[in-house]
């Protein structure tokens, strides 16, 4: 069992549920990214998720508690609330529709409850778990045990993806059967790489899912810089940008690299770091000029490929351009058609999938096959989480979670200058980030956004209690 100083005197004997909590948080942070088992089928679009295991255990042993804290006079958390609850009326004001949906053997209805129970899942339980399991502990000394979990748990994705880059990239193959088959033995990993494609995905189910893990603790492992003094600060930066370079995943590295550019933006604005800055500015201008110089040949045709892999004749990449793209214009239409209210919550794809375009669906199995198979109960991703928004709840439902964004990014730049500021810096890169990869996914089941809105409500409560 881990002991944590809290700095103030607590009775630990009342703080055991807290503390039993925070161990189950922490470990589910530190499990996050390993979700390449099978996973377990009746928890839906959980299934795969190991860290959500941890985290509704915890919210179990936080139901032994007498009182359960509920952020409810924070703004961010009203706006949340109001957003849920205008999901839901969407849907109401719907009624007739969504009694009368039937696709992919699956009624509207039961689309719904599958759907809205997920959102509560992620939009309400989950952060108010998170706000229990940190508020009773000293804020300096939770940054601590949050990161090092991260940091821990990325030097083992680290270690896997080296072992894959050497087997995918450079054919060293004997490392599979000896060295990378061991992590079968770790908890949540089937140990796996893709030689058709030559992409890495570490011990996550896919490249992109590894991206968004990258995307999330980003400002975590940047923040290193900020808060250590020795020269390895840089070292966690430098996995990240490693990974999510070699990962394949062109707009998560994209999305990272915009992270980075805002945090070294910030970092500039701070005296005793803006030497260090420029001297990482310098190195990187004149290495990148002498690379540049020797392969500028190689590099200018990596670069061409990349641009065209947004294509949609690209051979490499054209059906997963051609099926994001048609399924994003086809909830565009629906919002269109739909523009106050949306379809209801969870419903667009009952009408999207009439409006998917011929040029998206001719010559691609993945339509075939998996999107309009009806044998297949799947239902098709949105690949985008604005559009989705707009699709099923309307102009109404976008306006008021745009609030809930404006407000997170206000309370950020609010904060940057007091002595929480550590947090501030670390919850407005993820936030880029989380903003930029809701581009090109649809799912509100971003843990680390959750935990970020968990630390607002926290601070502010802190704020609350000195003030009295």
């Amino acid at each position: 069992m881990l002991i944590f100083q809290t700095g103030e005197n607590i009775n630990m004997r009342k703080l055991s549920t807290p503390i039993i909590g925070l161990q189950l948080i922490l470990l589910g942070i530190f499990f996050l990214p390993f979700n390449s088992w099978e996973g377990i089928s009746f928890l839906g679009e959980y299934y795969r998720d190991s860290c959500f295991l941890f985290f509704i255990s915890a919210f179990i042993i936080l139901l032994f508690k007498k009182k359960i804290n509920i952020p409810y006079k924070n703004l961010i958390f009203q706006l949340l609330l109001f957003f849920i609850s205008w999901a839901f009326i969407a849907t109401l004001l719907n009624f007739h529709n969504v009694s009368e949906y039937y696709f992919k053997q699956t009624s509207g209805a039961f689309r719904f409850i599958n759907q809205f129970g997920s959102l509560i899942i992620a939009a309400v339980i989950l952060p108010i778990t998170f706000y229990n399991g940190f508020k009773s502990f000293n804020i300096e000394r939770l940054l601590i045990l949050v990161r090092k979990s991260i940091l821990i748990s990325l030097l083992i994705v680290f270690l896997y993806s080296i072992i894959e880059v050497l087997i995918v990239k450079f054919d060293v193959l004997w490392l599979k059967k000896s060295v990378l088959n061991l992590f079968d033995y770790f908890p949540f990993t089937d140990a796996r790489t893709d030689m058709r494609l030559n992409r890495i995905s570490s011990v996550s189910f896919e490249p992109p899912a590894l991206g968004t893990y990258l995307i999330s603790i980003a400002g975590w492992m940047i923040s290193y810089i900020i808060t250590e003094e020795k020269r390895s600060k840089y070292i966690p930066s430098l996995i990240i940008l490693f990974l999510g370079f070699v990962s394949g995943s062109r707009a998560a590295f994209f999305a990272i690299l915009i992270q980075f550019f805002v945090a070294a933006l910030i970092l500039l604005r701070k005296t005793q770091s803006k030497k260090n800055i420029y001297k990482i500015i310098l190195i990187t201008f004149f290495s990148s000029a002498v690379v540049l110089g020797t392969y500028n040949k190689q590099i200018f045709d990596y670069v061409k490929q990349e641009i065209s892999s947004f294509k949609l004749n690209d051979s490499t990449h054209a059906l997963s351009n051609k099926s994001r793209f048609g399924i994003q214009q086809a909830m565009f239409k629906v919002f269109l058609e739909n523009p106050f209210s949306g379809t209801g919550y969870g419903q667009q794809a009952f009408e999207s999938w009439k409006k998917y375009p011929n040029w998206a669906k001719n010559n691609n199995w993945e339509f075939r096959l998996k999107y309009l198979n009806q044998n297949d109960k799947r239902f098709p991703p949105g690949y985008n989480l604005y559009l989705r928004i707009l699709s099923e709840t309307g102009i109404i439902g976008m306006l008021i979670f745009g609030l809930l964004l404006l407000q997170i990014f206000l309370w950020c730049f609010n904060n940057l200058k007091n002595k929480r500021k550590i947090y501030s810096f670390i919850i407005l890169v993820s936030m880029i980030g989380f903003s930029l990869n809701w581009l090109k996914m649809d799912s509100f089941r971003i843990y680390f956004f959750w935990i970020c809105l968990a630390l607002i409500f926290v601070i502010e409560n802190s704020k609350k209690l000195s003030n009295e």
